[in-house]
């Protein structure tokens, strides 16, 4: 038992850290067309959180992997973490390259028209007597 969950934590940084980097990058050189500004800074925050995820979990997994495996005193865990540690520098430095391309505003594209208009909370008269409903 203590084998497989060690081998879950090795395949969790191996496919779930370039899942969540592919995801966040794709997010982040899209430009969607969002309605309104706050739907575009939602969309600019859940991309960061993803792409922060990822470099968090690239480093942390294979190293609590490796604490693991040492404890344990499993050899064969011990020599694949061992290994990943040259994989989490690899993706380091990969998306440092290709995260240079990806230096856009975060928040998206929203059209000035597509804006909804604020909310009117009093009432200003305009000479004439129109302006003011009810007088």
């Amino acid at each position: 038992m203590k084998r497989l969950g060690i081998g879950l934590l090795f395949f969790a940084w191996l496919y779930g850290v370039p899942f969540l980097l592919i995801a966040g990058l794709l997010r982040r050189t899209s430009s969607p067309y969002l309605a309104t500004d706050a739907a575009a800074r939602s969309f600019g925050a859940t991309t960061d959180t993803l792409l922060v995820a990822a470099l968090v979990f690239n480093l942390a997994l294979p190293v609590a992997g490796l604490l693991l495996a040492r404890l344990v005193g499993d050899r064969y865990w011990t020599h694949h973490f061992l290994w990943s540690l040259l994989g989490v520098a690899l993706i380091y430095a990969l998306f440092g390259m290709v995260g240079n391309g990806a230096r856009a505003p975060l928040i998206g594209w929203t059209p000035a028209d597509q804006q909804p208009a604020p909310r009117v909370t009093q009432c200003i008269p305009i000479s004439g007597g129109r302006g003011c409903p009810g007088g």
